[in-house]
């Protein structure tokens, strides 16, 4: 067995000393490193929070716009509609009016084909 000088122990308790403060001061330390993370954690959690919401707003946006679009859309198509709609009506009423005048052209066709075939028979009768 080997026998120690006092010097020797004192070094030795000196260094185990030494140690055991800087043990306790890291001690110290992983405690604030593991209330950050408790912390960072916590941050984490409420930012997802955050997120959840803006992503929901952002969506109830999306979907006003798009029933807008369509309210839009449908009201275009209205309009639309309603004036096709007339423009049928104001061909149906020309093909009205067209067929009145087909009908007067044709009776003004006919008394000047007759009125032709009275001076044809009126030359042919003088003729003779």
């Amino acid at each position: 067995m080997e026998t120690k000088s006092r010097y020797e122990v004192v070094a030795e308790l000196e260094a185990q000393k030494r140690n055991l403060i800087i043990e306790k001061s890291d001690l110290d330390f992983e405690v604030k490193n593991k209330e950050r993370n408790i912390l960072n954690l916590e941050r984490t959690k409420e930012d997802l929070s955050r997120q959840k919401i803006d992503f929901n707003i952002r969506q109830e946006n999306q979907k006003a716009d798009l029933i807008k679009q369509k309210k839009d859309f449908d009201t275009r198509i209205e309009r639309s509609s309603i004036d096709l709609d007339r423009e049928i009506e104001d061909a149906e009423k020309d093909i009205e009016n067209f067929k009145i005048e087909v009908e007067k052209k044709k009776e003004t066709k006919t008394a000047l084909i007759e009125s032709i075939d009275k001076s044809l028979e009126r030359m042919g009768s003088l003729q003779k």
